[in-house]
């Protein structure tokens, strides 16, 4: 894992599967082609349902700190999934299911 963010970061644009969930995106150029730093990790959506806030930027460019960052967005996306479906469960919805 990591020689391929390494080289991601080193690279103009492109992803990296990092698990299940997430994908650590570069690019260095914008939807209007001015010159940009990019790193983020973008959250798929979990049984099809997006529970927001599904992308987050990684400011750091070394390895331990991409990680670290990576971990920390991690946490903080699965706790935040986390309270939407207990507050789904309090207030009595679930989704139904054949």
């Amino acid at each position: 894992m990591k020689k391929e963010i390494i080289a991601l970061v080193n690279s103009e644009e492109g992803y990296y599967r990092l698990n299940n969930i997430s994908k650590l995106y570069r690019y260095t150029k914008d939807a209007l082609n001015q010159d940009c730093d990019v790193l983020k990790i973008e959250f798929d959506n979990i049984n099809n349902v997006n529970f927001g806030m599904s992308t987050i930027n990684i400011e750091s460019r070394d390895y331990a700190g991409i990680i670290t960052e990576c971990q920390q967005a991690t946490t903080k996306y699965l706790e935040e999934v986390a309270r939407s479906l207990n507050n789904d469960i309090a207030a009595g919805y679930r989704n139904k299911t054949k």
